[in-house]
């Protein structure tokens, strides 16, 4: 049985390379520095910028961003509270008689 970590893991939309530059820019730089034709810079620019829209639009994807700190605790306290309150219901229905 997995643990919730390795199935939260396992349904992340994102792999941790999504958000790894340092590769990209070094290619960059060593594209400069070698003086590589403009257009393998231009290349390996487009495709840095396209990785970091990629990861712009991962970070959108995720919910809950829209709200602070602060709100996502006082909604986290407000569903806990919902829950405590359904699993109390269920308890007292658990204890009713059934009818025939």
């Amino acid at each position: 049985m997995e643990s919730p970590q390795q199935t939260a893991n396992a349904s992340s939309p994102f792999k941790k390379s999504d958000f790894t530059f340092d590769k990209d820019f070094n290619n960059i730089i060593d594209l400069l520095l070698n003086g590589s034709n403009p257009d393998a810079v231009g290349k390996a620019v487009a495709q840095l910028d396209e990785k970091f829209e990629n990861a712009k639009q991962v970070l959108d994807s995720l919910p809950g961003l829209q709200y602070t700190k602060e709100e996502q605790e006082v909604i986290l306290a407000q569903e806990l509270k919902v829950l405590e309150r359904k699993k109390q219901q269920l308890d007292s229905y658990k204890h009713l008689t059934t009818l025939s």
